[in-house]
């Protein structure tokens, strides 16, 4: 029976309004798998966990594998989405072979070798020696131990004392591999050759085709591939329409100051980051000064960077906080803060002998967009130094600071993101007018639009974000800045701004008068 219920009356309940947040972060590494890896070459492989999936899908000894891990190292929460392409070894490759040899007609003293091979925190080799042992017992003593760590990125095998060491994958990836002995033992002498010889990359064609419109805020690339991929598939998605799509390639390359000079200052790339750590060529110790895979370096960076700009994540560890408690947990606002003296606990100290000075790093700062991470002031951990992407001049050549650092970035990005999310969602159903808006209707004007901005203005420049100027002074050059342009028969609004940043406190210079006036 039907039910009758004069008048008719409906109320529709619609959500109240909310501004839309940045998107999650996202981070992808590429770098080469084994043959036992079930992943396919070139394939995206997505949401990769901390459960160690990555040995089953790229081999448990691949440098991909060693990246991934280094990552979930710092996020060990697994709080960032990671995903990873796996590339298989060039098949007219080369793969990279050094040595360390053992020398002399036996050990008169028990002793200890310390034999580090790519990371000093992973694949330290303690080779016990007993009086009597000859270089060959040292030698399988050594190549044993490394037969027995399955993550190392290198196989052995020893000729009378002479072990060589070979890397597992072909390429250049083999030759960045640090080798260094520590200890002496008496009757026995032992000598280093660098690893070197490693040609031939993977093949990159088409790397990022399967990306698609997939945004990744940061993506590791191995320095030995050709950065000229990195560098044009991150320049081309800068500045997109009707989408964000910008990200930050991450390097880490071991060099002389020259060579890392050389490879800098032609990349001149606001979406790139090299991080570049000095190369040691002593007889005992060949590689980086930091001793830790580029990939890895790179990977770890990667992790950290990720966390800051993650809303909640937990970064105390990688805070210094003075005042700043909300500071202590990432997000937006995160991405205004410095990234100078930020921590990095998984790394090891380099030695006090050993490192770029404070004089070669602006050098490389300055000169060819170059970073670095450096020991601080008591030698107790490794901290990063002033943190730049290559850019140093514009289109005309002419030098330009407007993305030098890396928070220079950071900033505008998330700026233009929040912008972004939030005209979309604002106008996603909108007329357009150059009247008066009727109330209760889906419609804007050159004021509504205005206001709209001015709206986000202030949110980006209040707590949660202080990624904008605050304060009345700010506001009203914000406003006196926007240009607002109607095309009523295109449906267009042409905006304009001038958004002045929170940039980041870099350096104090000061002044002292001294005076022996008793009343001056």
């Amino acid at each position: 029976m039907a039910t009758i219920s004069p008048p008719r009356i409906t109320f529709n309940i619609l959500g109240a309004p909310q501004a839309v947040e940045n998107a999650e972060q996202r981070v992808v590494l590429i770098g080469q798998k084994t043959a036992s890896g079930s992943a396919i070459s070139g394939s995206l492989t997505t949401e990769i966990g901390n459960d160690g999936q990555e040995n089953a899908l790229f081999g448990e000894n691949s440098f991909l594998s060693d990246m991934i891990r280094n990552f979930k190292a710092v996020d060990f929460k697994g709080i960032v989405r990671l995903d990873a392409i796996a590339l298989d070894d060039n098949a007219g490759g080369v793969q990279a072979t050094g040595s360390v040899t053992f020398a002399g007609a036996a050990a008169t003293e028990a002793g200890t070798f310390t034999v580090l091979i790519g990371s000093k925190r992973s694949h330290s080799f303690e080779i016990p020696v007993a009086v009597g042992d000859t270089p060959t017992d040292i030698g399988a003593s050594l190549v044993a131990a490394i037969t027995a760590d399955t993550k190392v990125s290198v196989t052995a095998a020893n000729i009378a004392g002479a072990v060589t060491m070979t890397a597992v994958h072909k390429g250049a990836f083999g030759n960045s591999i640090s080798l260094r002995s520590q200890g002496e033992v008496a009757g026995i002498t032992v000598a280093i050759a660098a690893m070197a010889a490693g040609s031939l990359d993977p093949v990159l064609t088409n790397i990022f085709d399967i990306l698609g419109d997939t945004r990744y805020q940061t993506i590791v690339w191995p320095a030995n591939y050709d950065k000229s991929v990195i560098k044009i598939y991150l320049d081309n998605r800068f500045n997109i329409n009707n989408n964000v799509l910008d990200g930050v390639g991450v390097m880490s390359e071991t060099g002389t100051l020259a060579a890392l000079k050389a490879i800098g200052s032609p990349l001149n790339s606001r979406s790139l980051m090299l991080l570049g750590n000095q190369l040691v060529a002593e007889d005992l110790y060949k590689g980086s000064s930091v001793f830790e895979l580029d990939t890895n370096i790179a990977s770890q960076f990667a992790a950290i960077r990720a966390l800051r700009l993650t809303d909640g994540a937990n970064i105390a560890q990688f805070i210094i906080s003075g005042n700043g408690s909300r500071d202590t947990f990432g997000g937006a606002h995160i991405a205004s803060l410095p990234y100078h003296n930020t921590p990095f606990q998984l790394l090891p100290v380099i030695d006090q002998d050993k490192g770029f000075t404070e004089e070669e790093a602006l050098e490389l700062i300055d000169d060819a967009g170059v970073s670095m991470l450096g020991s601080n002031t008591v030698r107790s951990s490794i901290i990063a130094n002033t943190i730049v992407t290559t850019y140093r001049t514009n289109a005309a050549a002419v030098p330009d600071i407007t993305f030098k650092f890396l928070n220079y970035v950071d900033t505008p990005s998330a700026i233009r993101e929040y912008f972004f999310n939030n005209f979309k969602s604002q106008y996603a159903q909108t007329r357009l007018t150059a009247g008066d808006v009727i109330q209760g209707h889906n419609m804007t004007n050159e004021a509504g639009i205005r206001g709209f901005s001015i709206k986000l203005y202030s949110d980006l420049a209040g707590p949660g974000f202080v990624l904008t100027e605050a304060g009345e002074e700010a506001l009203q050059f914000f406003k006196q800045n926007m240009v607002v342009n109607l095309d009523l028969a295109n449906g267009l609004a042409d905006v304009s701004y001038i958004v002045r940043t929170v940039t980041q406190l870099r350096e104090v210079r000061g002044t002292f008068t001294i005076t022996f006036a008793q009343n001056q």
